[in-house]
C-alpha cells in the first residue's frame, strides 16, 4: 500500500475525486500517486520497495544480530509482517560484503607480486641473496651483523665470505634464523625488469603471437596439455595472455560471478540441513531461511571485519610487525564469535540436544566447505575460460 505523503484526493487523469485510502481512481483506473513530493521521500520508498530498508530493520536489527534464530523461527510461525523477508536482508548483506572485498582487492594486481615488501628485518641469509639487499655495500651489511660475529672473523671483507663461514661453523639453520634490523639503512630499488611487468610488456605487444608469449611466460619449458586439444590449448594460451593484458578486467570478472555462485550455494546448504535433518521432517524452505539468516549475519560480521583488519590495523598504526599478529588474533576471533552464532541458531531453530547439534553441525560445516572450495574451484576456472 502506497505511503499517505504520495496519496492524492483528485485524480491527475480524469479529475474524479478520490479517497485518501483509494490505491487506484475508480473511474479511470489510474493509480492514485503524487510524484510532486521530495526527494527524500523517493529515496525511503526506494530502500522500502527494493530492499525492506524500513520500520522491518529496527525491528529485525535486535533479533537479527543477538538472537540467533530468532528469524527464522519467526518467518516459520508466520510472523513476518515486521521483519526484514530473509531474501532481502540476504540482498543486503552480500551487496556490502562483496562490495568490501571488491574496495579490499582494488589496489591488487599481478604487479603487486613483483613488488618487494617493505623491510623491516631481516635474516643474514637474507642480506646475501635478496635481490635488493645485495645492492647493499659489505660494509653496510657487515655492519648490521653484531660486533662480536664481525671481530671473531675480522680477516674476512667480503660479505659472502663471511655468509660462508658462519655457514661452516653454524650452519644453514643460523642463518635463517638470526634476524638484524634495517631501520638505520635506506634500501634501494631493484633496478631490474620485474618478471610480472616483463610479461605485462609482452602480453600488450601485438607483434608477438600467444604462443611466443607462452614460451616467455614458461621460460621455455615445454608443457604438455594432454587434456586439451590444439584449438583448447590455444584458447588457453590466449586467455592467459587476456589475463597479463588486464589482469584488473579479470580480477572485476571473478569477483562479479562470485556473489551468483554464494547465491546458488544457498539451496545446496539448505540441501545439507535437510539431509542431516532428515528425520525432523521440517519443510525445505525452512532450511532455505536458515541458510540465509547465518550467510546474512556472516556477510555482515566478515565484512566489518575485513575493513576493520585492513584498514583500521595497518604497518602504520601497528609497527614491528604487530599488525600481522592482531589481524590473525581478529580473524580467529571473529570465526568463532560466528561459529557459534550459527551453533546456537542450530539448537534454537532445530530444538535438539546440544550435543547431537554438535556434531551434526560440524559435519554439516565439513561438507559445507568441502562444497565451497569446489565451487570457487569451478567459478574461478569458467571465468577464467570465459573471460
Amino acid at each position: 500500500m502506497k505511503a499517505k505523503q504520495r496519496r492524492s484526493t483528485t485524480c491527475n487523469n480524469c479529475g474524479s475525486h478520490l479517497e485518501e485510502d483509494y490505491n487506484y481512481c475508480p473511474s479511470c483506473g489510474q493509480s492514485n500517486s503524487d510524484n510532486n513530493v521530495t526527494f527524500s521521500t523517493l529515496f525511503k520508498e526506494f530502500l522500502d520497495n527494493y530492499f525492506g530498508i524500513d520500520s522491518k530493520l529496527a525491528h529485525s536489527f535486535i533479533p537479527f544480530l543477538f538472537n540467533p534464530g530468532a528469524l527464522t523461527n519467526r518467518f516459520h510461525e508466520g510472523k513476518v509482517k515486521h521483519f526484514i523477508h530473509p531474501v532481502r536482508l540476504y540482498l543486503v548483506m552480500s551487496l556490502f560484503y562483496f562490495f568490501t572485498i571488491s574496495y579490499l582487492l582494488s589496489d591488487i594486481n599481478l604487479n603487486t607480486f613483483d613488488e618487494e615488501a617493505e623491510f623491516t628485518t631481516a635474516s643474514i641469509e637474507a642480506l646475501k641473496d635478496n635481490s635488493r639487499l645485495q645492492l647493499l655495500s659489505d660494509s653496510t651489511r657487515m655492519a648490521l651483523l653484531e660486533d662480536s660475529l664481525v671481530d671473531r672473523y675480522s680477516n674476512i671483507a667480503s660479505f659472502d665470505q663471511l655468509v660462508d663461514s658462519l655457514d661452516a661453523d653454524y650452519g644453514e639453520d643460523f642463518l635463517e634464523d638470526f634476524k638484524v634490523s634495517l631501520s638505520s639503512v635506506s634500501i634501494p630499488d631493484r633496478k631490474e625488469e620485474g618478471y610480472i611487468n616483463k610479461m605485462h610488456r609482452l602480453a600488450r605487444d601485438n607483434r608477438i603471437a600467444d604462443s611466443v608469449f607462452w614460451d616467455s611466460l614458461t621460460q621455455g619449458g615445454k608443457t604438455n596439455f594432454k587434456l586439451f586439444s590444439n584449438s583448447d590449448e590455444a584458447h588457453l594460451q590466449q586467455q592467459v595472455r587476456k589475463i597479463f593484458k588486464n589482469d584488473e578486467g579479470f580480477k572485476g570478472f571473478v569477483l562479479g560471478n562470485l556473489p551468483l555462485m554464494m547465491f546458488i550455494l544457498i539451496p545446496l546448504f539448505a540441501g545439507i540441513l535437510k539431509l542431516i535433518y532428515v528425520r525432523r521432517k521440517h519443510l525445505y524452505i525452512k532450511h532455505i531461511v536458515h541458510a540465509l539468516h547465518i550467510h546474512s549475519f556472516a556477510y555482515l560480521i566478515y565484512g566489518l571485519t575485513l575493513l576493520i583488519m585492513f584498514k583500521l590495523i595497518t604497518e602504520g598504526s601497528f609497527p614491528d610487525g604487530q599488525a600481522v599478529g592482531l589481524r590473525g588474533i581478529l580473524g580467529f576471533a571473529v570465526f568463532v564469535v560466528t561459529s557459534t552464532y550459527a551453533y546456537i541458531s542450530f539448537l534454537k531453530v532445530y530444538k535438539q540436544q546440544w550435543f547431537k547439534t554438535l556434531i551434526k553441525f560440524n559435519i554439516v560445516g565439513f561438507i559445507y566447505v568441502f562444497f565451497l572450495q569446489i565451487f570457487f574451484s569451478l567459478e574461478v576456472l569458467i571465468s577464467f575460460w570465459y573471460y
